[in-house]
């Protein structure tokens, strides 16, 4: 019985000597292990690997060896980033004007349907919060197509009756209302 356990012991310092013999000796490149694949210690490794692997990490991802891309220098012209900036200016002053043409009130057209669109996202957003209302714009923006595509003839019937019905009671509000309201001159600023 004293045999059998300081054979364990031995056997347990031996290898834990090999164990701490191949930490010390152990370089980063273990070229060594890859020379004798027959060694007990590279099948050991091959045991204890990772998902299998044969080889270190370090060697899969070129042991440090791999010489680094080349990078081509890259020239960009600045011409169409003006060109860009030059239509971004044009648009963004446009609707700068369409603003200022409806907040003044020149096109009453315009300026009832800025403040029934407002009205209206006002008790929408009163029922959900940005997110969802968000939510529902996407999915709409993403089905409304496709129901176009499917029922375009009786989309568009149902659409050219809709715009009859507006503009009789544009008319007759244009008639009863609008046309009441006293539109003055703007004022010029001088420069």
């Amino acid at each position: 019985m004293s045999e059998e356990s300081e054979s364990k012991q031995s056997t347990v310092e031996s290898v834990m000597g090999k164990i701490i013999g191949k930490i010390h000796d152990h370089d980063s490149s273990s070229d060594s292990d890859h020379k004798n694949p027959s060694s007990p210690s590279s099948v050991e490794a091959k045991i204890y690997r990772v998902l299998g692997r044969e080889r270190p990490v370090h060697h899969v991802l070129g042991g440090g060896k791999m010489t680094p891309p080349h990078i081509p220098e890259v020239h960009l012209p600045e011409e169409p980033f003006l060109q860009v900036a030059s239509a971004l200016t044009l648009e963004l002053n446009q609707a700068l004007k369409l603003l200022r043409d409806i907040a003044s009130g020149r096109n009453p057209k315009k300026f009832l349907m800025v403040i029934a669109a407002s009205w209206v996202l006002s008790i929408v957003g009163s029922w959900c919060n940005f997110l969802t209302l968000f939510y529902i714009a996407f999915l709409l923006l993403h089905m409304v197509p496709v129901f176009y595509e499917k029922y375009e003839e009786k989309v568009d019937l149902f659409a050219e009756k809709a715009m009859v019905e507006l503009k009789k009671q544009y008319a007759v509000f244009n008639v009863k209302v609008l046309s009441k309201i006293p539109i003055g001159p703007l004022k010029t600023k001088k420069v």
